[in-house]
Order: C-alpha cells, then sequence, then structure tokens
C-alpha cells in the first residue's frame, strides 16, 4: 500500500500515437507527462522541448487559492460543469443559464466585457475550462462518479490525452477515427458517440459521465424552480398587499372629496381593479407553468432512464429549455411601479425601466483643500470637484441590496436579496469571510448597526420584520410581523439607529410611516402620521371628528444625523427633514421628473459626516448630492455598465473619510469611490 502512494504517476500521461514511426532506426523518445511542457510547432515553426535547467517549478497553491479558484463567482459555491465565457473568465453552466436568459449581449459578471449571444445554445457550445476540470480532480471535488470511478476499477480511468505527432518537415500526422471532445483521445468511429444536445463528441468513458451529469444537472434545474416559486409567491403576497393598501387611499380620499369626485373615485376603483386582475391572471398561468414544470423534473428524477440516449437528450433538452423560460418570467413579473398620487388623485404607474437623466462632470477644482470637512463651502467644493470614477468593482452578490459599515471590525456588510442572508466582506481584500443568516430570514433589504450594544438589524421585506444579530453573528431575536398596528410592518425598508437615544428608526414601507422601537421591539413614537378634522354627515348634522392620515406615500429609506431624522417619501418623489424631539417637519424638497434636483423611483440615501445628503436616485440611474437646507451640489452617474454607471442603485453608504460605496442590483456590483 505504502509503495502504491510513493509511486503514485502524475495527473496527465500525453503519449504518441501507435503508428508513429521513428525514422533512422533511432530509439522512440520517452512518454510526455505534465511535468515536461511541450511548445508544439505551429504553422510549420521547429518545437522546442525546454532543458531540465530551465524546466518551471510547478506553482504551490494553498488551500484559500485553490478555493478561489473552483468557487464559481455568481453562486459562490464550487464550479459545476464549468464553462469559459470569452474572456476566459469560468462559472457553471446552470449559473450562465440564468444569468444570460433570453438576452443578446451580455457584460461578464468579472471584467464587464461586452459578449454578443450568438444562439439559444449559446452556453451548451462554450469550451470548458480543462485547467478547472484538472483542478478539481486533483484537489477531489469530483460529483457524480460511478461506481467504477470510486472503486478504481480500470474502466474508470480517464483514457490518455494523445497529441498529433509532427515530423521533422512540420507535418501533423493524426490517426485515423473521431476525436473525444472531453478527453481527446482518439478513438474507432463506432466507439464515439455525438450528443445532440452540446453537439460533441465522447468516447465510451466520457459518454457514460456526459449522461451522469446531464442527470445530475435536473437536480440543479428542480432546486431553481423551487426556488423561483416561493420568490413568486413572496411577490404574490407583496403585490397584493400594496393594491390593498392603494384601495384604502382610494376611499380615504374620497371621503374628503364627498360628491364632487365620485365619478373619478369609480374610475380608479376600476383601474386598480383591472391592474389587480391582470396581475392575478398572469400570476395564476406562472405558478400553474411553475408546477408543471416541477412535476415533470421531479418524475425525470424518479424514474428509470430505460429510453435510449437520444430520447434522455431530448427530454433534457426540453426540460432545461422550458425551465429557462419560465425562470425569465419569474423575473420579469411585476416590473411596473404603480402607486397612488394623492394630490393628482390618479394611479401613477412608471415602469421598472431605469433612465440616463441629467448628470455633471466635475468642474476643475480650484485652491488644494486640505481638510474638506473643515466647512460647508470646502465640502461643496469637494463634491463638486471630485472625479466619481470608482477604484474598485466588486463583482460576487448576485443582488445585492442595502450595505453598511460595520463600526466594530469595518467589514463591508452586504444584504443579499436573493441568496436570504448577508454578506460579509473584509474590505481591503474584497474578500467573503462570513454570512449571517437564519432560516425565517427571506429577503434582507437594509442593514444598521448599533455600536453602544453591540447588536445588528436587517429588515426583512418578506418576512415583515426585523431580525437581530449579535457583533459575531449570532441570531439574537425578530422584532414584528405583519400587520398595522403600533410594532407591525408591511414590507420594511429602510433602517437607522440613534445610538444616543439606543432607539430603530424603522421605515415601514406598506404602512407608509416611520416607526420609533426600542431594540427590544417596544412601540416608542412614529414618524409621517398626522390627525386632522374630517367633517362628517350625520342625520341631524355635520361634525367633525378626528382622523389619522399620513403624509407619507411608500417611503423607502431614512437617516439620522444631529437632532433630524431624513426620510425618502419615494412615492411622493421627495426627501423630507423632520425635528427628532417634537416629530415635527422642517423641510422637504424634489418632484417627478430627470432634470436635476428631480427624482424618478428614489431607492435609498445616506448623510455624510457634516450631514450632506446622498440621494441614489435609481429611476434615473444616478446620485444626487444635497445641503440640508435642500440645495443641489452634486449630481453624478448614468445609466450603463461602464465603471461609475449604474443599473439600478440598492445600496449606498459614506464612510468618515468621505469613502462612497454603492450597489447597483442590475448591475450585480458594487462600487467603491
Amino acid at each position: 500500500m505504502a509503495e502504491k502512494v510513493k509511486k503514485k504517476p502524475s495527473f496527465f500521461t500525453l503519449k504518441r500515437w501507435n503508428s508513429q514511426k521513428i525514422s533512422n532506426g533511432e530509439p522512440s523518445p520517452p512518454a510526455i507527462t505534465q511535468s515536461a511542457p511541450i511548445y508544439k510547432s505551429v504553422n510549420n515553426q521547429t518545437a522546442q522541448t525546454p532543458s531540465p535547467s530551465s524546466e518551471p517549478k510547478p506553482r504551490k497553491l494553498s488551500a484559500g487559492g485553490i478555493q478561489d479558484l473552483v468557487q464559481c463567482p455568481l453562486c459562490l459555491e464550487v464550479l459545476h460543469n464549468a464553462k469559459m465565457l470569452p474572456c476566459q473568465h469560468t462559472f457553471c453552466l446552470a449559473c450562465l443559464t440564468v444569468y444570460i436568459a433570453d438576452l443578446p449581449v451580455i457584460n461578464c459578471p468579472i471584467c464587464n466585457a461586452k459578449i454578443h449571444v450568438t444562439g439559444p445554445n449559446y452556453v451548451n457550445n462554450l469550451p470548458p475550462n480543462l485547467y478547472i476540470d484538472s483542478l478539481l480532480h486533483l484537489v477531489g471535488i469530483n460529483k457524480g462518479l460511478s461506481s467504477n470511478e470510486k472503486s478504481g476499477s480500470p474502466a474508470a480511468v480517464t483514457p490518455p490525452i494523445q497529441l498529433p505527432v509532427t515530423s521533422e518537415s512540420g507535418v501533423e500526422l493524426f490517426a485515423g477515427g473521431t476525436r473525444c471532445s472531453h478527453c481527446k483521445s482518439m478513438c474507432d468511429s463506432h466507439d464515439v458517440t455525438s450528443c445532440q444536445h452540446c453537439k460533441m463528441n465522447f468516447c465510451r468513458v466520457c459518454w457514460s459521465q456526459h449522461l451522469d451529469d446531464m442527470r445530475t444537472q435536473i437536480a440543479s434545474i428542480l432546486k431553481q424552480l423551487d426556488s423561483a416559486a416561493d420568490r413568486l409567491e413572496h411577490k404574490i403576497e407583496h403585490f397584493k398587499d400594496r393594491c390593498e393598501r392603494i384601495m384604502e387611499q382610494i376611499n380615504i380620499t374620497t371621503e374628503e372629496k364627498i360628491n364632487a369626485i365620485l365619478e373619478k373615485k369609480e374610475q380608479i376603483t376600476n383601474q386598480i381593479a383591472d391592474l389587480q386582475k391582470s396581475g392575478d391572471m398572469s400570476a395564476l398561468a406562472l405558478k400553474s407553468s411553475l408546477e408543471e414544470a416541477r412535476h415533470v423534473a421531479i418524475n425525470k428524477m424518479t424514474e428509470d432512464f430505460s429510453a435510449d440516449d437520444s430520447e434522455k437528450v431530448t427530454t433534457f433538452i426540453n426540460l432545461h429549455q422550458n425551465a429557462l423560460h419560465i425562470l425569465s418570467d419569474v423575473s420579469k413579473w411585476d416590473i411596473e411601479h404603480f402607486v397612488f398620487d394623492k394630490e393628482g388623485f390618479r394611479i401613477e404607474i412608471d415602469s421598472a425601466t431605469p433612465l440616463d437623466a441629467e448628470s455633471e462632470d466635475p468642474v476643475p477644482e480650484g485652491a488644494k483643500q486640505n481638510n474638506p470637512l473643515e466647512s460647508e463651502e470646502s465640502l461643496t467644493i469637494y463634491y463638486r470637484s471630485r472625479n466619481f470614477v470608482p477604484h474598485h468593482v466588486w463583482r460576487k452578490a448576485s443582488r445585492p441590496g442595502g450595505i453598511g459599515i460595520s463600526p466594530w471590525t469595518g467589514h463591508l456588510y452586504v444584504c443579499g436579496m436573493d441568496i436570504h442572508s448577508v454578506l460579509v466582506v473584509e474590505r481591503s481584500q474584497a474578500k467573503i469571510i462570513s454570512r449571517l443568516t437564519h432560516e425565517d430570514m427571506l429577503c434582507p433589504v437594509q442593514i444598521a448597526f448599533m455600536k453602544s450594544l453591540g447588536e445588528i438589524y436587517i429588515t426583512d421585506k418578506w418576512k415583515h420584520c426585523v431580525h437581530v444579530f449579535s457583533m459575531e453573528g449570532e441570531y439574537l431575536r425578530a422584532i414584528g410581523q405583519k400587520g398595522s398596528r403600533y410594532g407591525m410592518f408591511r414590507s420594511p425598508e429602510g433602517i437607522a439607529t440613534d445610538n444616543a437615544q439606543h432607539q430603530i428608526y424603522v421605515v415601514d414601507t406598506g404602512n407608509d410611516r416611520v416607526q420609533i422601537l426600542q431594540p427590544d421591539g417596544k412601540f416608542v413614537d412614529q414618524l409621517g402620521v398626522i390627525t386632522k378634522q374630517q367633517p362628517t354627515n350625520t342625520p341631524t348634522l355635520w361634525k367633525n371628528t378626528e382622523v389619522s392620515c399620513t403624509e407619507l406615500n411608500a417611503p423607502t429609506d431614512v437617516a439620522i444625523t444631529g437632532d433630524k431624522v431624513i426620510i425618502l417619501d419615494s412615492g411622493n418623489k421627495r426627501v423630507k427633514i423632520y425635528n427628532k424631539q417634537n416629530k415635527g417637519k422642517i423641510l422637504e424638497f424634489g418632484a417627478m421628473g430627470q432634470v436635476k434636483g428631480q427624482f424618478r423611483q428614489p431607492e435609498v440615501l445616506t448623510v455624510d459626516p457634516l450631514g450632506f445628503i446622498l440621494v441614489g436616485d435609481s429611476g434615473n440611474c444616478r446620485v444626487q448630492v444635497f445641503k440640508q437646507n435642500g440645495q443641489l451640489v452634486r449630481v453624478f452617474g448614468g445609466l450603463g455598465t461602464d465603471p461609475g454607471k449604474f443599473g439600478w442603485i440598492s445600496g449606498i453608504h459614506v464612510t468618515k473619510q468621505l469613502d462612497i460605496i454603492i450597489s447597483d442590483t442590475k448591475n450585480h456590483c458594487v462600487s467603491f469611490f
């Protein structure tokens, strides 16, 4: 046993063809191994073999280095069926299939290179990364081994890779037969099978493994279908909640207008009913398609594969294409954004398609400022003259949401809305070091920290609560549940903390308010809800009664600076500033539009050390910087995938050193400015 270990053969053995003839009676050269690289002749140039003294030493990889090499940048799992894009970056076949969907042109998730998709089978026709495959075998990561492979029988050994012989005159001599696309060995034609799915040839050993790989991918497809069904259920619930809330707003506003707007009320009610009916019908069709696809996938996983090879491949192709269409439809469902405009008394519909709105170039910098934070004037000059080009773009999050910097370690926390967890990233190396997750976490949106208590707070849009973790990453408790009473939430999004008062500010988006809570979840107060006198008609006389109403419309984010609370009123396209002590409104600014100072579906905001307000104007794909009085300072960004451009801003944070970090859910990246 020991001798076998000591005499372990090299990973690849490259042999010359059996048909090779050695001229002049010279003995045949030894077999070529991986440790003796060959530089083959190209275009009749002579081949060179390096001398032993110049032979490069094998590169030693650490365990962490190997783990990074075999990790898919999209799913963050070990690469399975690795496929290589033209830019040489490698991803899982299933991940690339979902990422590309039906787009004609894509951008590489890592280097952002533009790649043209040439056909429906483009992903399957991409070449495998033989180096990654070899590395996976080398480190023992080989899922789906047959019984022969596990036992180490001769039938499980991969045929040696054979190279064409180059004669002295530079003419390449090939043995007869067909080459296997996987192991590159030359076999007789009757021993080679051509796959209808990937259009590649396989020898007997590789063909068996290829069939096992296709069957394994059915489980991956089933997993994606289950995940899509779960996302669709939560989106339907959120969609219905929004429709119900709009119906409530319509009824309240109609009572204020009394008989003069009854006809208008009926028109709007019918419109929202039609929207809800249309959404319900499309959701029902999607649910039916999902269930049918899941049923077919389950049957194919459990049934005995007794059909011939061509039927197996055809079944896999049909299931793969059907699942791809369903996943694309689920991602596109509910893309229209509509809210009830109380001032205009109408339903405002705005698609989620981002626009390239106005932005500004940096102005020439005047006298050099030693410290931009010395005064409001010096900080204004700093923002206007700064060139907003990111010095680093991190692309290892599929759909990043809110972001934050830990006050204890300085690590970056990124909410993964689709992976049900929060990624903890070491900023200097941009490397994931841990995750915050829990079985009840469904869609983490925003994050905040309470330094004095050592606690982390994460809003969950689909679970309608706030998850609380310790600074060590231990799950502590959940605050709130679905409802409209004090301490309850409907699709909460933004969150901020007041370390001085030990209070949490939660943006209760579905209930159009901001709730102030203690760390244990006890209700303290709320912002945006006011009481006013409303006349009511009784059988004998008119009298005024107090009613509660909100001046916010689908707010999405909140920030605290000094004695002020800043709320992003997304539905009304405004930024509203309140006094933290008496809860009175101090100022509001903004409007619907694309010119500078206006917003279109603003999603997030933050404040810098001097209280300047940075708003992520997602619908206009830009960031706008304002003073505390609402005066516009600078606009930067624009629609695009290049560095400094945005697809949909989903998170923003400013450090004490004025470094700006922005997450982009449509470009699947986090940019560091």
